[in-house]
This record gives structure tokens, C-alpha cells and sequence, in this order.
């Protein structure tokens, strides 16, 4: 059995994975621990083994054509996903500014002031929420 903080990188070493600096710090590793080399020569076999029994399939001639086809008919248009998020700030500004002249027009404004940022705040996060309920559970 390998030494735990060495077996992912004779597994990436094995596979020609691991970094120049790796490599050297696990061949000085090996050349000192027995148990880490024989770990190293079974990944080795068993890798050799495995490619020589399992065959590599092979590709039609017209596979790369039909499959650039299939793309260039499945890519889609570009979509402006961010008009929808444009027109809801145009919304919000609006119906703020609405209420605001509104406020400015009664008796007592601080205090309707108060009170419609109070509702507003309470029906913006009533809304945001079901917003991230439907997009969690896919109801529309």
C-alpha cells in the first residue's frame, strides 16, 4: 500500500499528468519507499492491461460533418436576457417616482413617506422571494 499523501500523484504520474516539480519530488519519494514503487509498477500494469483489452472505437468518415451540421442547426439566435431586467427597473422607477409626487401631494408626508417605503419594502421582498420559490421549484 502507498503512502496516503502520495497515491493521487502516482495516479497523475502514472498518466503523465503530474508537474515537472511533482515528478521529481515523487521519483526521489519512490527511490526511497518500496511500497510507493510497487504501487507505481500495479497502476502501470493495470493501465497497460486495460489498453491493450479494450478497443478504441472507431469514427464513421461523416461524423465530424454531421456533427457540425447538428450544431449549426441546433445553435440558437442570440437571446437579450437582459431587456427583461431593464424594463423592471424602468418599472420601478416609475411606480417610486408615482408614489413619491403622490406622497409630496398629502398632509403629513414624513409620515406617508414611512409608511409606503415600509409597503414597498415589504411587497418588493414578498415579490423577490416568490421570484427565487419558483425559479428553486420550477413553477412558473
Amino acid at each position: 500500500m502507498a503512502c496516503p499523501e502520495f497515491e493521487d500523484l502516482i495516479l497523475d504520474y502514472s498518466e503523465g499528468l503530474a508537474s515537472p516539480a511533482d515528478c521529481t519530488l515523487l521519483e526521489s519519494h519512490i527511490a526511497a519507499c518500496g511500497d510507493c514503487r510497487a504501487f507505481l509498477a500495479t497502476q502501470q500494469e493495470l493501465d497497460l492491461r486495460l489498453s491493450k483489452s479494450l478497443v478504441r472505437p472507431t469514427l464513421s468518415p461523416a461524423f465530424d460533418a454531421r456533427l457540425a451540421a447538428r450544431i449549426a442547426v441546433e445553435r440558437r439566435a442570440p437571446q437579450f436576457r437582459w431587456i427583461p431586467r431593464i424594463l423592471d427597473g424602468i418599472g420601478y422607477l416609475s411606480v417610486a417616482s408615482a408614489a413619491g409626487y403622490l406622497i409630496q401631494q398629502l398632509p403629513h408626508a414624513a409620515t406617508w413617506v414611512g409608511m409606503v417605503t415600509l409597503a414597498g419594502s415589504a411587497a418588493f421582498c414578498l415579490w423577490e422571494t416568490g421570484k427565487a420559490l419558483r425559479a428553486t421549484y420550477g413553477h412558473r
